[in-house]
């Protein structure tokens, strides 16, 4: 047994019998802790510790620190004291190396091998394989003007070597000819396709070729001369002042919307300017032309500047403002009157020929109105010019009626516009009545008879006439549109009492208790509603008159409605009344 295990078991014994206390095993003297080789002795280990004059008597307080063994060292087990006293036990033999194997490939300058590692850091190679050599791939570079040529010889492992030289090629150089200008030099360069290139043949600037231009002056701006090279380079001498502004003058009066100015415009150069502005006029010349309200659309007044043509609209005045249909508001008879005809007349030697009426007799007997007979669609009433003059002379109050044996709205409208020209300059205080009781019309049915109504009056209300129906019993309630004509129409209604009595000349207004010819009695209900005009009979007679005449009440104050709304000639000298008054 070799002294390093004999060792600590010597060291626990010798401490046994020197009486040491302790508890861990603890020999009498310091052991060194060198681990303990061959060539350390048993004396060396138990060799007690040295001190001045002797041996001190110690207790040790033992740590264990465990080192495992390595691949090429053993393990063991320390025991140690503060002291600095410690030693070593269970030994274990080295554990020998662990290797792994790595195969390293030949390269092209190195040879192969396996390589034998420990994780210790033990290392050794085995199974050498020679180097492979190099595998040479051959690149061509041609020689440049510069630069000579050659053939490159490459391995992939880097290695590389040139081989077959040829000299370079040279410059082929082409000439550019740059002529002076007139502040630079001019040259030739010579210049290769490699970017090589040198100037030669210098020759100097030509200097300024310079040409005069003369600026003459404007109103606002200075003349003068400029002197110019084809290079761009510039300069002015020279110099004249502005001569000012030569102005022109134009008056521009206003217009309707635009203002008026006076402009002046210099003749020299597009300077200009505006003063003495005046205000639009405002289309004060404009006309007004009366659209007078019909049975199909209101009336206003239109406006129309003649100087631009702007046209507007005012003074709107609705149809049933003038007429709030065929009824009178009240039932008390206002006026009484007659109608005439040439059949009231004597005459010479034929109907034409009529004598005058003593139109100063029929007012002294009551009559405040009469209704003229104008004519009808075979013309004019021999009796109408004269009976419109004597009657108006005489103070009565004037109306006029058409009577037709048109069938159609196109003979109609003829009527019509036949009736305008004859009242043409002429002034009346009644409707102008359309007369449609010809037998020869009652065929033509409730449509075409109510059209005939309509078209007539519109024709004469769009020129500024009052225009009316006359009507009686079996034309208003069996032919006609009875609820269209009374909402649309004025009505004269004829409608006769019974004869007189016996020795009565007239009729009294004051007797109420009518009688029709038809003998049925004045119905209440209709006496509490009157149309405009009554023709209560067609046999009234008036002392010193041969023929009779038709008698008539009037329940409507026509002349107060013709002066208000500017109708039957008695327009254009009175006012419209504004919207608020209507």
């Amino acid at each position: 047994m070799k002294l390093k295990h004999i060792l600590p078991l010597f060291t626990v014994l010798l401490a046994l019998f020197c009486g040491c206390e302790a508890t861990n095993p603890e020999p009498p003297f310091e052991i060194d802790s060198r681990p303990v080789t061959e060539e350390t002795t048993a004396a060396d280990a138990t060799a007690p510790p040295e001190s001045g004059t002797e041996a001190e008597t110690h207790t040790h307080l033992f740590t264990e620190t465990v080192t495992p063994p390595t691949c090429e060292s053993e393990g063991y087990t320390r025991f140690s004291c503060d002291c600095g006293y410690a030693y070593d036990t269970n030994h274990t033999p080295p554990t020998g190396h662990t290797l792994t194997e790595a195969v390293v490939a030949p390269t092209c300058e190195s040879e192969g091998y396996t390589r034998l590692s420990c994780p210790c850091g033990y290392t050794y190679d085995t199974e050498h394989t020679p180097s492979t050599g190099h595998t040479l791939t051959e690149t061509v570079v041609a020689p440049t003007c510069e630069a000579e040529g050659y053939t490159r010889l490459s391995c992939p492992c880097g290695y590389t070597y040139d081989t077959e030289h040829t000299p370079p090629v040279g410059h082929t150089l082409t000439e550019t000819v740059v002529a002076p200008t007139c502040e630079s030099e001019g040259y030739t360069r010579l210049s290769c396709d490699c970017g090589y290139t040198y100037d030669t043949d210098h020759t100097p600037p030509t200097g300024h070729t310079l040409t005069e231009t003369v600026v003459a002056p404007t109103c606002e701006t200075e003349g003068y001369t400029r002197h110019t090279c084809a290079c761009g380079y510039t300069y002015d001498t020279n110099h004249i002042p502005p001569i000012g502004h030569d102005f022109t003058v134009t008056v521009t009066p206003p217009t309707c919307t635009e203002y008026g100015y006076t402009h002046f415009q210099c003749v020299a150069c597009a300077h200009g300017y505006d003063t003495d502005r005046t205000a639009p006029l405002n289309h004060i010349n404009a006309t007004a032309k009366r659209i007078y309200p019909t049975v199909d659309h209101d009336g206003y007044t239109l406006h129309t500047c003649p100087d631009c043509g702007y046209s507007y609209e005012d003074s709107f005045i609705k149809y049933a403002d003038i007429i709030t249909g065929a009824y009178a508001d009240n039932t008390e008879i206002l006026m009484q009157g007659v109608d005439t005809s040439k059949w009231n007349h004597d005459y010479g030697a034929s109907l034409e020929d009529v004598k005058p009426l003593d139109w100063e007799a029929l007012k002294a007997a009551g009559m405040e109105f009469v209704i003229l007979k104008a004519g009808s669609t075979l013309g004019m009433d021999p009796a109408f010019e004269l009976d419109y003059r004597d009657a108006k002379a005489a103070g009565l109050q004037v109306g006029a009626y058409f009577y037709t044996y048109s069938t159609t709205v196109e003979d109609t409208v003829k009527d019509a516009e036949m009736l305008l020209g004859w009242l043409e300059g002429k002034q009346f205080e009644l409707p102008i009545y359309f007369d449609a009781e010809d037998p020869t019309l009652m065929e033509l049915g409730t449509k075409r008879l109510t059209e005939l109504c309509r078209v007539f009056a519109t024709t004469l209300q769009e020129a500024g006439w009052y225009a009316a129906l006359y009507t009686n019993t079996e034309w208003l309630y069996n032919l006609l549109d009875t609820e269209w004509v009374k909402a649309n129409l004025d009505i004269w209604y004829a409608r006769y009492t019974a004869a007189l009595p016996e020795g009565q000349e007239r009729f009294d207004p004051a007797d109420r208790d009518f009688t029709w010819k038809d003998g049925t009695a004045y119905k209440p209900g209709e006496t509490d509603k009157r149309y405009g005009l009554w023709q209560y009979t067609d046999n009234g007679g008036v002392e010193g008159f041969r023929y009779p005449f038709d008698f008539n009440f009037a329940f409507k104050d026509y002349r107060s409605i013709m002066v208000k709304w500017r109708l039957n000639g008695y327009g254009e000298s009175n006012p419209l009344p504004s919207p608020s008054q209507v």
